[in-house]
């Protein structure tokens, strides 16, 4: 399925699972896969240089190899297109996160969800029951390629905040902070929240005493 003119759909699945005493699984065979809908993801097939989409039914008795220092020559039969594509959107936008443990990463991809941001630039017509949008969104200082990949400066979600991380005062233990009321003022943090409030106009003039 990855050579120049394949004979079956490239999305077409091909799991050879080998016997139990070659590592393999407790049903040994090949399994054909071509049904719609599946969950296939790209990667390299070394020995044509084309991409290949596999399944979840193939990959466990597949050598992937994320580096190129991790091939194995003569056991690697394919490649990741990049070391990032086994992280999802979100996590993917961290910069630098091979320099935290993985606990604070898997922090930040739910607190990069529940962020208020940008959600979409059809606010006026949505019938949404209560959205949330920052008023003020910057693009970070700092970037992953994904960020431009995705175009996630369409979709800002958040601020550039200069921060100092020390001991003052005893107002900011644990999850506390001092925040400074002239940038407040300026606007920074400032959000709006759009609701969608339904109403006829008999009740609005009883409940202005019309």
């Amino acid at each position: 399925k990855a050579a120049e003119k394949p004979e079956g759909a490239p999305t077409l699945e091909v799991a050879f699972v080998p016997p139990r005493s070659d590592r393999g699984g407790p049903f040994p065979g090949l399994f054909l896969f071509t049904g719609m809908a599946r969950v296939v993801r790209p990667v390299l097939q070394r020995s044509t240089g084309r991409t290949e989409y596999i399944g979840p039914m193939e990959q466990p008795f597949m050598d992937i190899a994320c580096l190129p220092e991790d091939v194995r020559e003569g056991v690697t039969t394919h490649m990741e297109l990049d070391p990032t594509n086994m992280l999802s959107l979100i996590a993917s936008l961290t910069p630098f996160s091979d320099y935290n443990q993985s606990p604070r990463n898997m922090y930040q991809c739910q607190m990069g969800k529940q962020t208020m941001g940008t959600p979409a630039h059809s606010l006026p017509n949505r019938p949404d029951n209560k959205l949330y949008r920052l008023q003020n969104p910057q693009a970070p200082v700092v970037q992953t390629a994904r960020h431009g990949e995705f175009r996630m400066d369409e979709y800002p979600n958040g601020t550039n905040a200069v921060v100092a991380v020390l001991s003052y005062t005893g107002f900011d233990m644990e999850d506390a902070m001092i925040l400074n009321k002239s940038s407040y003022e300026r606007g920074f943090g400032h959000a709006s929240v759009y609701k969608t409030v339904k109403m006829t106009l008999k009740e609005a003039a009883d409940m202005m005493g019309a």
